[in-house]
């Protein structure tokens, strides 16, 4: 059950009404600094986690003439169109959602959200610390920690077998956790467990990654929110990265994305196959208004200074080199 749209008032923040439309598969969000791309990203995870759980951030609301049928357990009209109401902070936000719903599939629907930190290297007792203490630690790590810690499904589909070998290639193995430590472990082709301390930092990346997908939390129907993705992989894995995320929309899973890397940018441009749902959007500021660009091509978006601030630095590197043999 995709996002469609969300349309938001929130004066602090956008300075004015905001409105974005999305596509069912994957939709890239790029932008430069204080254009609002990790708030709209956390915006729609917590509208969402919002709905069936009155507590955190946003206070998610079902219209009040469906509200009722979906608390009591009642039959959903197939052909209903629900609207998603909220407020967060000063902010009215609406989300339309038009694909058929029934209370037992809103109820199990998965959305995740992997933030820019890292957080399974300290997964050993934070659970505990961020359940029974206040501490800073946002809800969106307490949430990936839990989804992590899922246990493989016992039939595991073509979809998440292919991701698993290609997590697998690029890692050396698998990503393991120890309900008995708390911990989690890279454990090598060759049988060697290594502290998951040690291990790459790209290579954490993907290996959250593959848990999840091996959990079923990335099936058909769920939605993933990634925050800068990018952080800490080599260039020459961004591909692979792509690959493996267009292949997770392909199979029904709806992605959103939000970065500052020109190749990561480009290489779903590159990697998209023909059908693929893709759409890219350039957040940025009119005045002190959030305003928003879509397009399918990533070149054609305006303003786009992933692509206009290569083109500025090899100018530079011309100008120079021709003033060197002038």
């Amino acid at each position: 059950m995709p996002v469609n749209n969300i349309e938001i008032e929130y004066p602090r923040v956008f300075k004015g009404e905001f409105r974005a439309d999305f596509r069912p598969g994957m939709n890239l969000f790029i932008g430069g600094n204080a254009t609002v791309k990790t708030t709209l990203l956390r915006c729609l995870y917590d509208l969402k986690y919002e709905i069936l759980n009155d507590e955190g951030g946003c206070i998610a609301q079902i219209r009040d003439d469906y509200y009722s049928l979906l608390r009591d357990g009642a039959d959903i009209p197939s052909d209903l169109d629900i609207e998603l109401q909220a407020e967060w902070g000063s902010a009215e936000i609406t989300i339309d959602m038009d694909e058929e719903v029934d209370p037992g599939l809103f109820r199990s629907l998965s959305f995740v959200y992997i933030p820019k930190k890292d957080i399974l290297e300290h997964a050993r007792g934070l659970l505990t610390f961020i359940e029974q203490k206040q501490t800073g630690f946002s809800r969106i790590y307490k949430d990936i920690l839990i989804a992590a810690m899922d246990v493989p499904t016992n039939e595991q589909s073509a979809t998440q077998k292919s991701i698993g070998q290609k997590i697998a290639a690029i890692i050396g193995g698998n990503i393991r956790w120890d309900k008995g430590e708390g911990s989690f472990y890279p454990l090598r082709t060759d049988g060697i467990r290594i502290p998951f301390a040690n291990e790459a930092s790209g290579y954490k990346k993907f290996s959250l990654l593959g848990l999840l997908a091996a959990s079923g939390q990335l099936k058909s129907g769920s939605v993933l929110f990634w925050d800068e993705p990018e952080n800490s992989l080599n260039p020459e894995l961004l591909p692979v990265l792509a690959d493996i995320l267009l292949e997770l929309s392909r199979n029904g899973v709806q992605i959103f994305i939000a970065t500052h890397s020109e190749i990561l940018a480009s290489c779903f441009a590159v990697n998209r196959q023909k059908g693929d749902e893709t759409s890219v959007y350039s957040l940025y500021r009119d005045g002190e208004q959030i305003k928003v660009d879509r397009n399918n091509r990533f070149d054609f978006l305006k303003p786009n200074n992933l692509v206009t601030e290569p083109v500025r630095l090899y100018e530079k590197q011309i100008e120079r080199g021709l003033g060197s043999n002038g």
